[in-house]
């Protein structure tokens, strides 16, 4: 018997949700990385203060998609969004940062997708 509900949308569309915040995470810690810059420093680049660096590198943070294409522009990348559909036909393309539910289940605790599920389900009643 598994913890959360399979097949429920809410969570499917929590899960998604969370996903996406670690993946916009993971691509500022790998342009990061790439560019040599430390944290202070994109700090600075921004005008943000270092724990803001530190709170969007864990995904704490919600940041808008202009937020996060400008921090990906600093560090010398670029943002690109891509929606997959569900059965669809066209080919999807091997990227490293595509959401991919297996690749990112042990990166979300189940505790945190718990809480989050019940939150949003408390919410809604």
């Amino acid at each position: 018997m598994s913890v959360f509900p399979v097949g429920d949308a809410a969570y499917d569309a929590i899960f998604a949700e969370e996903a996406a915040m670690i993946d916009a995470s993971e691509s500022i810690a790998e342009a990061l990385e790439r560019s040599g810059l430390s944290q202070v420093e994109l700090a600075e680049l921004l005008g943000v203060s270092k724990s803001e660096i530190s709170a969007r590198l864990r995904g704490e943070r919600n940041i808008t998609v202009r937020k996060l294409a400008a921090t990906l522009h600093v560090l010398g990348a670029s943002l690109k969004i891509e929606a997959n559909f569900a059965g669809s036909e066209k080919p999807q393309q091997s990227t490293k940062w595509r959401f991919k539910p297996e690749a990112h289940a042990h990166r979300v605790s189940q505790s945190e997708l718990a809480s989050a599920y019940i939150s949003r389900s408390l919410m809604a009643a």
